[in-house]
């Protein structure tokens, strides 16, 4: 991977742009999500990622058990 310095600044708002060089060296494009994390070495990583549609996700995961929306709903409340 090649090393590239980009900079932007950040407005009174926090906001920013992402440069025009790392938008198109990750291939960012508007209505995709930016992902901050903090790695062991306590650096700042960002991560671009396309946001998925609610139909997307229908099969991704499969349970053992049979269970339906109301339950699954019910057991996200009682946890919290």
């Amino acid at each position: 991977m090649v090393n590239l310095l980009a900079t932007s600044k950040i407005q009174s708002n926090y906001q920013t742009t992402i440069p025009k060089e790392i938008r198109k060296n990750f291939d960012v494009e508007k209505g995709m999500v930016v992902e901050w994390s903090i790695n062991e070495k306590g650096r700042a990583e960002i991560f671009f990622r396309r946001r998925r549609d609610i139909r997307e996700l229908k099969g991704l995961v499969k349970l053992d058990y049979p269970t339906d929306s109301v339950e699954l709903k019910r057991e996200l409340y009682n946890h919290e």
